[in-house]
């Protein structure tokens, strides 16, 4: 197993969350615009109950383009994404420089959408770039190490999302055997009692209370 240092594992633990937070906000917040589009209200207050963040938003269309699009606002989506990049710089060594590129240009389309009257178009760009980055780092990344402990960082995140907002719910034991095999690989030091209880539900079939799930999948690591 290629030894990776603390300090690395930890910028490489987040870059997999940031990336993984930035595209599943953004998909549910184009879905959120499209019902929107539709007539349908955009229940913003429960989402930033639900996601554990302030609720500054006076509005449906303050929360759509605040949440989406202010830097200034640590919970927004543009402040994940200038933190997916400044993770991807400090390892630009290790990730290589053509697929850092790909960081850069989801933020440079985060840009261009902040400044659409109708984004979708932009958003759609961020997803495709960081896909595009996914599929570079997996390409040029050879320690399967550092591969795996962004990709347990990702997993982490996406169980998160899907836990917080009930998203695919007959997904979520497949996505912990996942983050159980991803995390099997890696020299993290998980938290005992978060693992036993991740391990119960995804392979003794052992459901969980949701909100203790959640919790254990949040405290899986101290990094």
């Amino acid at each position: 197993m290629d030894t990776v240092t603390l300090s690395k594992q930890n910028r490489l633990f987040w870059l997999g969350r940031y990336t993984s937070r930035a595209y599943g906000s953004i998909r549910y917040m184009m879905q959120k615009l499209d019902a929107r589009i539709d007539g349908q209200p955009v229940p913003y207050q429960d989402f930033c109950r639900r996601m554990g963040i302030p609720c500054p938003y006076e509005s449906e269309e303050a929360f759509c383009r605040r949440y989406l699009f202010d830097a200034a606002d640590p919970a927004s989506v543009r402040s994940c994404v200038d933190a997916m990049l400044g993770n991807g710089m400090t390892l630009r060594e290790t990730i290589t420089s053509p697929t850092l590129a790909y960081l850069q240009m989801a933020q440079s389309a985060m840009d261009l959408a902040a400044r659409s009257e109708a984004p979708a178009v932009e958003l759609q760009w961020v997803l495709d770039d960081i896909m595009a980055f996914r599929g570079s780092f997996d390409d040029t990344v050879e320690a399967e190490n550092v591969r795996n402990v962004t990709k347990t960082g990702g997993l982490v995140e996406r169980l998160s999302l899907m836990l917080r907002l009930g998203l695919q719910p007959q997904f979520v034991d497949r996505e912990l055997r996942k983050l159980l095999n991803r995390l099997y690989k890696t020299g993290l030091a998980p938290q005992p009692d978060a693992l036993a209880l991740i391990e119960r539900q995804a392979l003794e079939e052992r459901p969980a209370e949701p909100q203790a799930l959640l919790a254990a999948v949040e405290g899986l690591f101290v990094l």
